[in-house]
């Protein structure tokens, strides 16, 4: 086994493989932030332009039917915990609760949380409030000194269970966020160029089932982020443009847990070849309408944050 850190890697060849790099402990809780003051005031990305009326009272329905998943999991024994933060008024997209953090477990055991650097005004305004939940939940708290993007779980995607992360940049987080973010962690980083609007965050186009398999949508990556993540996938099933973009399949959320032994999906409805793919790998799927939070731009996994 090699150790490697403070490293970013950009393009092929790498100087390691996956089964060289020790392993990790994945999170098993769950926050997300109430959708109390969930609006559309703005155009953030290309999934909000044109006129777009939100039904606050469908979206409250549909959030609360995600949380009922959640506690379904939580039955089964797939997750520990589910936490909920109060939306805060005038923090309209506070509901998209992966994009504030980026929380980790340190070689020692130690809770550590990056804070984000958001590119919105109104969406930075968010960070404070999940700073102050990290800090009760005995996290130590950091923000990145040497770049202005850097937006949480939503480009910063962890590999199922080694010490690796993927690193989406181009629309809402920046490269340099990632030289610091692999320092502090002492953390390998694959830099992956996000090249389509429509897919401006990480989390809508990449999606990792296990050690060995990835689900992508290849229209938004570079030819040289495709080699790389063929490099250290063994498989990679790549998903329709149509339905990453339009159903955004991809921002699914899925738990592949090695201590209750589930391996369980939750993804907006509809999607039917991302579903039997997420079948075909032993996947149990739940599918819900998230079509009011898709009129912003996000669906399942940025409703929600895993913390340890």
């Amino acid at each position: 086994m090699v150790t490697l850190q403070n490293k970013v890697y950009y393009k092929s060849p790498l100087d390691f493989s996956v089964e060289d790099l020790p392993s990790r402990t994945d999170p098993r809780k769950i926050v997300m932030a109430s959708p109390d003051y969930f609006d559309i005031v703005d155009v953030k990305n290309v999934h909000m332009e044109g006129e777009k009326a939100l039904d606050k009272q469908k979206a409250g329905k549909q959030w609360g039917n995600l949380k009922r998943i959640y506690e379904e999991w939580k039955a089964l024994g797939a997750i520990d915990e589910i936490s909920i933060l109060a939306g805060a008024e005038g923090c309209e997209d506070m509901v998209f609760a992966a994009n504030q953090s980026f929380p980790w477990l340190m070689g020692g055991g130690e809770k550590v949380v990056a804070m984000s650097k958001m590119k919105h005004s109104s969406r930075q305004k968010e960070v404070p409030f999940f700073e102050k939940f990290y800090k009760d939940q005995e996290y130590k708290t950091f923000h990145l000194n040497n770049t202005d993007l850097f937006e949480g779980m939503g480009d910063t995607i962890p590999h199922p269970v080694k010490n690796l992360l993927y690193g989406g940049y181009g629309h809402r987080s920046d490269p340099s966020a990632y030289e610091e973010l692999s320092v502090i962690l002492n953390v390998p980083v694959i830099a992956l160029k996000l090249i389509n609007e429509k897919f401006y965050h990480l989390d809508t186009c990449f999606l990792p089932l296990d050690e060995k398999t990835v689900m992508l949508c290849k229209e938004a990556f570079t030819d040289e982020g495709l080699e790389l993540v063929y490099s250290l996938f063994r498989k990679v099933i790549e998903i329709p443009l149509s339905e990453a973009e339009k159903g955004f399949a991809l921002n699914a959320h899925i738990i592949h847990d090695s201590l209750s032994g589930h391996k369980l999906a939750v993804i907006h409805q509809g999607n039917d070849f991302t579903v039997a793919k997420l079948m075909e790998n032993g996947f149990r799927v739940w599918e819900l309408d998230t079509s009011e939070y898709m009129k912003s731009g996000g669906s399942v996994f940025c409703m929600k944050m895993m913390y340890y």
